[in-house]
């Protein structure tokens, strides 16, 4: 009886004289559910050696991959991308007939000697058979060009689908797409053409210098290993955020009216009142300065002595009415960005 794993109902179940399973099996299913309810039905189950979970059928999954090898294998990128236009019409075709479309998808290259290269794709809207036919030309020649030869022969292409909706998502209306159809159907264009990373987005992302927020993702793709914009940023810039951004900050001059220039204290305090700006960093070209305001101290890594940074922040009007976004490290003045 120690068997069934029931302590709490055993003592009864020997209490009425059932003290083997076999005679617990000799009994009614029904009457040990009306007596014991669900346990008592547990225990004859057990007691009888019957499976408790119900077999319950199904249909098989529908393989939606689609996989081309060659022999002998191709040793050019433009060979492997004609050879595969079928199959990816094949696979399109298939997800078709499962009223399914392709959001994400896998390409998985296998070349002679057995080495494995395989990258996930995405894609703004679904793939289309030409789409897919890009992406495998993007995998095989990287920054090469369409005829470049590979530097080992591909034996085996493999197209998996890893996100797919269902087709009804993806239809036209009633009046057709629009203009985010005719934009997509552009930029899908250019990018076949001229490459994968010709046609990029721009995304917001973290940091706190205005140039680190700034990430280009080509155009289908999602951002990836990026700072996520939707988590805190302390010493960040707060808004309104500045129209212009320099990828490379520019050099400029901060004075005093004596023509000096103007630096920070280890307490955080500027030496002089800013007075004179040059946009060029010439002394020459200085300007007055209508009004400014700062310093906002940025300390980052100082944990880590090759990649800390510290810089004081400041945000300056010149006479123009032109203002600008400052940062002072050591000695040095540059300027990130301009508000026009």
């Amino acid at each position: 009886m120690s068997q069934l794993g029931l302590a709490d109902l055993t003592p009864l179940l020997r209490r009425l004289g059932l003290h083997t399973l076999g005679d617990i099996a000799a009994l009614s299913r029904t009457d040990m559910r009306e007596r014991f309810g669900e346990r008592g039905e547990h225990a004859h189950t057990l007691a009888s050696g019957l499976d408790g979970a119900a077999v319950v059928p199904r249909t098989p999954p529908t393989q939606l991959e689609r996989a081309i090898e060659f022999e002998p294998p191709l040793d050019r990128v433009d060979q492997v991308t004609f050879a595969v236009r079928g199959t990816a019409e094949q696979f399109v075709a298939g997800l078709t007939k499962a009223g399914l479309v392709c959001t994400s998808l896998r390409v998985e290259v296998t070349d002679e000697s057995g080495r494995v290269s395989e990258r996930t794709w995405l894609h703004p809207r679904l793939f289309s058979a030409p789409d897919v036919v890009d992406r495998v030309r993007w995998q095989l020649q990287g920054a090469g060009a369409i005829d470049s030869g590979l530097s080992s022969p591909i034996a085996r292409v493999v197209l998996e689908p890893e996100t797919v909706d269902d087709i009804g998502h993806h239809e036209d209306g009633l009046w057709g797409g629009g203009a985010d159809e005719r934009i997509h159907h552009g930029l899908t264009r250019v990018q076949s053409m001229l490459g994968h990373d010709a046609v990029v987005t721009a995304t917001i992302a973290g940091g706190r210098a205005p140039a680190e927020r700034q990430v280009l993702v080509p155009w289908g793709d999602r951002p990836v290993g990026v700072a996520r914009a939707d988590r805190p940023w302390p010493g960040s810039l707060p808004a309104p955020a500045p129209s212009t951004v320099f990828e490379v900050p520019r050099p400029v001059a901060v004075l005093t009216e004596e023509g000096t220039t103007v630096e920070v204290t280890d307490r955080g305090d500027v030496t002089a009142p800013i007075a004179r700006f040059s946009p060029t960093g010439r002394p020459a070209d200085a300007r007055p300065v209508d009004s400014w305001a700062g310093p906002w101290p940025v300390k980052e890594r100082w944990w880590d002595a090759s990649l800390a940074r510290a810089l004081h922040r400041f945000q300056l009007v010149d006479a123009d009415g032109t203002a600008w976004l400052l940062a002072l490290t050591g000695e040095a003045w540059f300027a990130e960005a301009r508000y026009d």
